[in-house]
């Protein structure tokens, strides 16, 4: 079986260990949340969904959202409503007891095992003063500057208003806050070389937060977008399986006419590797995705490729036929176990179909997603 970082069900249990302290998991859910991960179009990792919020997942497409109590919450498209509601049936209906809204901490368990979101956010919240932009550090904590990767940089000015205070490391453990520079929410802070050359600024935020979960969809809300998708990279990883979106162009719909072109739209919710298979009107296997040998594998997690146009010549046949599309998607890179990996666009023989599902059903040690979509023409 491919592998899973962790069950869903523990994962749960992890992140509810981290808020029962502030809240109490058996406690209302916060109306705001952060996106974990999603592998439906126009949801991104670390993206807030607010206050009354509505979320519309098409058919096939999943969102992870983590709530200010510790809640982790899996929806399953077609879904369309307000997360934060209690009364959900339509996630009621379609849950299974993993995915139960809520779950009872083991704090033994997540003591045992370390909890990957307050790891993930006590590594982010480590301030890297070359890299610009909005900047969240927690409020009444003294936050902490790391080292820059970039050479040359072991030796910075930093400057508000007219102060400037100079941060030296001397090996790679980060270093505190300096005193002589305020902390203040909103705050504008200039990076500089010795010699006065810019390197950036930071914009700083205060997030007021009791618990880890609170203190990740605070951040989000705040607007730092660098920190807390990696946060969510990081609780990603350890908690939500990989996972795959097909659909044919919403402006075609699942239904062509004799010879038209055939227009699909795939997303993963992670850098993934994809492969991609057409099941013809004769039954035959023929790879589409990538599209040819010299062509990588590897997708951006959240962006959606459109398989259309010159790069994927696909059209309908001639006549009423059922088609059928697969794409699987999976952690590590098979071009040297899928089948046709060379051979984009041309029918494969009649053994292809058994050896992909040999070439997947034999995966060890590596995540896999799959994703099917019946064309009709008609």
């Amino acid at each position: 079986m491919p592998k899973r970082r962790y069950s869903y069900l523990l994962a749960q249990n992890l992140l509810c260990a981290a808020a029962v302290l502030a809240l109490g998991c058996g406690q209302a859910a916060a109306v705001e949340a952060v996106v974990v991960a999603s592998s439906a179009p126009g949801y991104v990792q670390g993206q807030l969904v607010g206050d009354g919020q509505s979320v519309r997942l098409p058919d096939g497409a999943n969102a992870t959202l983590l709530f200010a109590n510790g809640r982790l919450l899996r929806l399953r498209g077609p879904y369309d409503g307000v997360p934060g509601e209690m009364a959900d049936g339509a996630v009621s209906a379609r849950a299974g007891p993993a995915d139960d809204r809520f779950m009872q901490s083991d704090l033994g368990a997540a003591r045992a095992l370390g909890n990957p979101l307050d790891v993930a956010l006590e590594k982010t919240l480590a301030i890297d003063p070359s890299v610009s932009g909005t900047q969240c550090i927690k409020a009444g904590g003294t936050p902490l500057l790391r080292r820059p990767t970039e050479p040359g940089l072991d030796r910075l000015l930093l400057q508000a208003g007219g102060e400037r205070v100079e941060i030296t490391w001397t090996d790679a453990a980060a270093v505190p806050w300096p005193r002589g520079l305020p902390l203040a929410d909103g705050a504008d802070i200039g990076v500089l070389r010795r010699d006065g050359t810019p390197v950036g600024r930071l914009h700083l935020r205060m997030v007021e937060a009791t618990g880890g979960a609170a203190l990740a969809v605070g951040m989000a809300s705040a607007g730092c977008a660098g920190q807390i998708g990696a946060v969510m990279a990081s609780l990603r990883e350890a908690a939500v399986p990989l996972d795959l979106f097909l659909s044919a162009d919403p402006a075609a719909g699942p239904a062509y006419r004799p010879g038209e072109d055939i227009r699909l739209l795939v997303q993963t919710d992670r850098d993934a590797n994809l492969y991609c298979y057409l099941r013809n009107a004769r039954a035959q296997l023929i790879p589409i995705f990538p599209a040819g040998a010299t062509m990588s594998a590897r997708v951006m997690g959240n962006v959606p490729i459109s398989l259309s146009g010159d790069r994927m010549p696909l059209r309908a046949g001639d006549g009423p036929a059922d088609l059928e599309v697969r794409c699987i998607a999976t952690s590590r890179n098979l071009d040297n176990e899928m089948p046709g990996r060379a051979a984009a666009f041309r029918p494969l023989p009649e053994e292809a179909a058994m050896q992909l599902d040999r070439a997947v059903s034999r995966l060890r040690e590596t995540e896999v997603a799959s994703a099917q979509l019946i064309l009709k023409v008609r």
